[in-house]
């Protein structure tokens, strides 16, 4: 487990601000993620336009704005960003499989039985009755479908910080291989952004690797 010490950011945006918009406005990385196959940054930007294209999926899907959608992935990169994109089009979280409209996972065979629509990620072959969202996403625009959203109010809660979930002055660090996407973790990675700071995903490194990239990424 990653433990440094945790210095909280004052200068944010507050709810009802327009996080897409200032994402893809920052010149600083939205999101870094050290996996075993090398480092991956994404701009804001870029985050947005994934994010984008996700919006379009979904309601090529008929998933709509308050609908449930479940979430059941790793933490990396491509799942933030396919999360940023549901957050956008204002889909309630839900742990209940049978109030989901939409279940995003890499692990689909534990939800055959659900009525919502699968959304499989992560997965190098895919049912052709579930929606293979890593490879469907990318043929999808990337000109936004939807106006701004309280993507900051709705992800806000009064829940203490995840234990993998490590905020410095300069960035979030979040043991990535250690947990999932969880309500706790997305507002740690929202609570970033909208002070304008990137959220890194590390996915292994002792205390060595780890002050490395600290010292690579300016987070101090």
């Amino acid at each position: 487990m990653i433990s440094l010490p945790s210095v909280p950011s004052n200068q944010q945006l507050g709810p009802g601000a327009d996080l897409i918009e200032h994402l893809a406005a920052s010149p600083r990385p939205a999101i870094i993620h050290y996996a075993a196959d090398g480092r991956t940054e994404l701009s804001g930007r870029v985050a947005v336009n994934w994010a984008t294209k996700t919006t379009h999926l979904l309601e090529s899907y008929g998933i709509a704005a308050e609908d449930r959608a479940l979430f059941d992935v790793p933490v990396t990169w491509r799942t933030t960003v396919l999360v940023l994109g549901f957050a956008w089009a204002q889909l309630d979280w839900t742990t209940d499989v049978d109030e989901a409209a939409a279940i995003l996972t890499d692990r689909p065979d534990d939800y055959l039985s659900a009525a919502g629509e699968i959304f499989v990620t992560h997965q190098d072959s895919v049912d052709p009755a579930l929606v293979n969202i890593d490879d469907e996403v990318l043929s999808h625009p990337d000109q936004a479908l939807l106006g701004a959203a309280d993507i900051i109010g709705r992800a806000q809660i009064d829940e203490p910080t995840d234990q993998h979930v490590t905020v410095l002055d300069s960035g979030t660090i979040i043991d990535s291989a250690e947990v999932r996407m969880n309500p706790v973790v997305w507002w740690a990675m929202v609570d970033a952004w909208r002070a304008s700071k990137p959220v890194v995903l590390v996915d292994e490194a002792d205390e060595d690797q780890l002050a490395r990239i600290i010292e690579t990424e300016h987070l101090r």
